[in-house]
């Protein structure tokens, strides 16, 4: 076996069980990344709510929907959608408001722990 097969089976050991793949495109408005920036989440969440999103178990859908629940203080819905995001059979790499790419699992995982803060986790 050549030395360059050799190299392609350890890099291929090394890789990797499960990959992430980028988030679907997917319109920020339609996740209502901007209302909630904006600090309108009540406008964010008829937005997502309106989106045929939720039904396909979006998991950027759910994480910014549960955030403009959480800026109302429903708190208990907010942690309901974060919990889907997580479990969700979806998963990809989505981007943070400061520009960060993070799996769309931990971002909901990230999410759950600042339920209780004033911190805001809009995706777009």
């Amino acid at each position: 076996m050549s030395a360059t097969l050799y190299l392609a089976a350890a890099l291929m050991a090394q890789a990797p069980a499960t990959l992430t793949v980028p988030a679907p495109a997917i319109e920020s408005g339609d996740v209502g990344y901007g209302e909630i920036m904006a600090g309108r989440p009540r406008a964010a969440i008829s937005r997502i709510e309106g989106s045929d999103l939720l039904r396909k178990q979006d998991p950027l859908a759910m994480i910014n929907l549960g955030t403009a629940y959480k800026l109302v203080g429903e708190r208990e819905k907010a942690a309901k959608l974060y919990r889907g995001a997580v479990s969700s059979d979806q998963r990809y790499d989505v981007e943070l408001s400061d520009g960060r790419w993070i799996d769309s699992r931990r971002a909901a995982s990230l999410a759950m722990k600042q339920l209780d803060t004033n911190e805001v986790l809009a995706l777009r």
